[in-house]
C-alpha cells in the first residue's frame, strides 16, 4: 500500500533528534562538572625556606623524567630526558620521541663519559666535555642543585611568598649570565619540587627548558 510522503512528520523527527542530541550533550557536561567539583584543588604551597632547602640538600637520590628543549644562536633541539642522580654519581640520557638514544652521559665529581653519534668521549669535567663537543658553555656540575630548585653555594636566590625559590642567579665560576626560573611546584612525597624549569643565558643566547613529567625519590 502506498503511503504519501506527507504522512510522515519530518519536522517532528528532526525535533526529536535535536532534543536527543542536546540531552546527550547536557549529560556529558554535567558529568564533567561533577567530576571537576569532586576533585579537590591542589594544596597551596607554604614552606619554610630554610627547612625546604635543607630537605632538598638531603634529597640525594632521585630520578627525573620529562622533556628538554635547548636553543642556541646556531642550533636547537628537543628530546625526552631521563636523569638519575645517586649522591655524586649521575646518568643522563636523551632520546627521541621514538625512543632512539641521542646522547648518554654518566659520571661523578672526578670523571665523565659521554656517548653520542657512535662516538665515545671522556673527560674529568662534564662542562668542559660538553664545550669540547658542542661549543656550548653549560655549567653541568650545577644541574643537580638547580633542577631540584636548590640554591648552590654562592647562588643568589629570590624566593616566592610561598617559600620556594622563584629565581636563581648563580655566582659560581663559569656561571656568568645564567638565570634559572621555576614554575609549577608540585609535592612529591614530602617535598615540593619544580616541574617547569627555564635556564636562560642572554649573554650567550642559550636557553634550556625542562618540563618534568615525573619525579621519583629513592
Amino acid at each position: 500500500m502506498y503511503v504519501p510522503i506527507a504522512a510522515f512528520d519530518i519536522t517532528s523527527m528532526v525535533a526529536v533528534s535535536v532534543r536527543s542530541t542536546i540531552h546527550f550533550v547536557l549529560l556529558i557536561l554535567t558529568a564533567v562538572l561533577l567530576s571537576a567539583c569532586a576533585t579537590p584543588p591542589p594544596a597551596p604551597i607554604q614552606v619554610n625556606s630554610q627547612a625546604h632547602q635543607a630537605s632538598l640538600q638531603n634529597t640525594q637520590q632521585w630520578t627525573l623524567k620529562g622533556r628538554m628543549a635547548f636553543k642556541s644562536p646556531d642550533d636547537k633541539f628537543s628530546a625526552n630526558v631521563n636523569w638519575q642522580q645517586i649522591q655524586d654519581s649521575y646518568h643522563l640520557s636523551l632520546n627521541t620521541m621514538l625512543g632512539i638514544n641521542i646522547l648518554s652521559m654518566h659520571g661523578d665529581d672526578d670523571s665523565v663519559e659521554l656517548d653520542a653519534d657512535g662516538e665515545h668521549y671522556q673527560d674529568t669535567d662534564a662542562s668542559h666535555l660538553i664545550w669540547r663537543i658542542t661549543g656550548w658553555q653549560i655549567p653541568v656540575s650545577q644541574f643537580p642543585f638547580w633542577i631540584k630548585g636548590q640554591a648552590a653555594p654562592k647562588d643568589e636566590a629570590i624566593y616566592a611568598q610561598s617559600g620556594v625559590i622563584d629565581q636563581l642567579i648563580p655566582r659560581c665560576e663559569n656561571c656568568n649570565g645564567w638565570l634559572i626560573n621555576y614554575k609549577d611546584y608540585q609535592k612529591v612525597d614530602d617535598i615540593w619540587l619544580p616541574h617547569n624549569i627555564k635556564l636562560n643565558n642572554p649573554m650567550l643566547g642559550n636557553q634550556i627548558l625542562i618540563r618534568v613529567n615525573q619525579w621519583i625519590k629513592q
